[in-house]
């Protein structure tokens, strides 16, 4: 070698994934109506059963029915989605929900 210096090349990163890349699979007033904040009533309109997460209770067992009505604690994205904390006092339950399984009281889409 008469002084030339070889380098490795380097090796080129790819975007596996690109949330402002991706198209938005739903309209701005959807998003709106699974959007809640802390300290919101809301009522569920989902089962909520025990997968063996939840302590003192059993596999199985319902932690929430539809129609229970709670109060968003927090909330947080993972991996897209957001999910919200809910504490039911009437069955001294806090739960982990998906904007889905929610409603806002006396709303057009609340079930009850």
């Amino acid at each position: 070698m008469s002084g030339q210096v070889t380098t490795r090349p380097r090796p080129m990163a790819r975007v596996v994934y690109d949330p402002r890349l991706r198209p938005a699979a739903h309209d701005q007033d959807w998003r709106r109506v699974y959007e809640f904040s802390a300290g919101e009533p809301i009522r569920s309109v989902a089962l909520i059963r025990n997968d063996g997460m939840y302590p003192h209770k059993d596999i199985g067992e319902a932690l929430v029915l539809p129609g229970d009505i709670g109060v968003v604690r927090q909330s947080w994205r993972f991996l897209g989605h957001v999910y919200y904390t809910v504490e039911f006092m009437a069955r001294a339950v806090f739960v982990i929900m998906r904007g889905g399984e929610l409603a806002r009281i006396g709303t057009s889409f609340d079930p009850a």
